[in-house]
């Protein structure tokens, strides 16, 4: 039976999942998710080294069921949170709003980083916050932050989707993503339209 690729008991196993905006690398270790990134995006495999040539041939995640249940408790745990992502993505691109309790998460990351991440996850589905505003929530709970320490830990958020950075947004304009302006732009332009109960579906963007 094919199994996810886990190189060693320290770094993630890694499953593909394909989805409308292209290939996505989902990483897992220790029972909770800790990476999901598009193919092609900056800070790929962030913190951990991950190589996206090898992690594209990864197992789908829609056939681990059951895998890795021979190689001990810790990649049974794995695989049940690489199937739990894969849930939450199906729900999410059919545009049902799923709630992020869904998927035991553990980013890894700086104590800064961990709060911006945090932070920005309260952001509703449809909505967006300027990296200025996220700062100034930050500073009223304690945290010393200015919009560009922000934007430099939304840039390098390890959890794509899941952790919705694309909703972090410039004072005059969409703003960078490690994805990509063009994919940005379709998801905001596409969770407004789901909020708002708007029937027009826009197409995908071309992305490798």
């Amino acid at each position: 039976m094919p199994t996810a690729i886990t190189p060693s008991s320290s770094d993630p196993t890694l499953a593909t999942y394909r989805c409308p905006i292209g290939r996505l690398t989902l990483a897992a270790r220790g029972g909770a998710l800790v990476g999901l990134w598009v193919a092609g995006q900056r800070f790929f495999g962030h913190p951990f080294v991950v190589d996206e040539a090898v992690a594209s041939s990864a197992q789908s995640v829609s056939s681990l069921d059951g895998c890795g249940r021979d190689a001990g408790l810790g990649r049974d745990q794995d695989a049940a949170a690489l199937a739990a992502a894969a849930s939450w993505l199906d729900d999410y691109f059919a545009w049902r709003v799923p709630s992020p309790a869904r998927v035991p998460l553990s980013p890894m990351g700086s104590e800064f980083q961990l709060r911006v991440w945090e932070a920005m996850s309260a952001i509703p589905y449809g909505h967006t916050m300027t990296y200025g505003q996220l700062a100034y929530r930050l500073r009223e709970a304690g945290v010393a932050a200015s919009a560009r320490a922000v934007g430099g830990a939304v840039a390098r958020n390890p959890l794509l989707l899941i952790r919705p950075c694309h909703r972090v947004v410039a004072s005059t304009g969409p703003g960078g993503y490690a994805g990509g302006a063009t994919l940005k732009r379709w998801l905001l332009e596409r969770e407004a339209a789901t909020a708002s109960s708007l029937s027009r579906v826009r197409p995908a963007p071309d992305l490798p």
